[in-house]
């Protein structure tokens, strides 16, 4: 073979292993599991809660981090931490945010109202059967548009909470196009 035969073999080589390795990589090398550490909703309409006229402009155009307790005490107040601590690691985001606890009669007690002022306590019932079923254990994620999204386990430990924050900073980016101000 010429040399400048093995030269031409050889770029063809260079130029196709990307799309050797690549087709290999799909077909033999799939990925475990998905990117999300949350369980997916199914996406569809959520009615809209009964805020105050004060909370309803307070959460004009928000992401809703949905808790339900009629008695918040330690679990709880646990899972209110984890929220919050979400919620401040999403730095220029956080304002996209806001964290609202609902029950029948929710009694929040005083020191829970100091640890956590930016919470949102509202008399009612979970706006669907099935975010009813799930608030019991988990932490729901309403979209601006009122569409349920996603639901985290409520018990979160360190690590838990910064994989349930990149699931909140992977929305905000996702979401940011549309909250922004046009340009013309």
């Amino acid at each position: 073979m010429k040399s400048t035969n093995k030269m031409i073999l050889l770029v063809a080589l260079v130029c196709a292993a990307p799309f050797i390795s690549a087709w290999v990589a799909y077909y033999f090398f799939k990925p475990e599991g998905g990117g999300s550490y949350g369980q997916l909703l199914k996406t569809q309409p959520v009615p809209k809660l009964a805020f105050s006229a004060q909370d309803a402009e307070a959460t004009k155009g928000k992401w809703l981090l949905l808790q339900q307790d009629d008695d918040c005490e330690k679990t709880c107040a646990e899972a209110l931490y984890a929220t919050r601590q979400s919620r401040t690691m999403l730095n220029k985001e956080t304002d996209r945010l806001v964290r609202v606890l609902i029950g029948s009669n929710p009694k929040v007690g005083d020191e829970v109202k100091r640890a956590h002022p930016d919470v949102i306590v509202l008399n009612a019932a979970a706006p669907t059967p099935e975010i009813a079923a799930l608030l019991k254990t988990k932490t729901v994620l309403i979209d601006p548009l009122n569409n349920q999204v996603i639901a985290w386990d409520r018990s979160q430990d360190v690590k838990g909470i910064k994989r349930l924050n990149g699931d909140l900073q992977r929305l905000m980016r996702a979401t940011k196009w549309s909250t922004e101000p046009q340009s013309r």
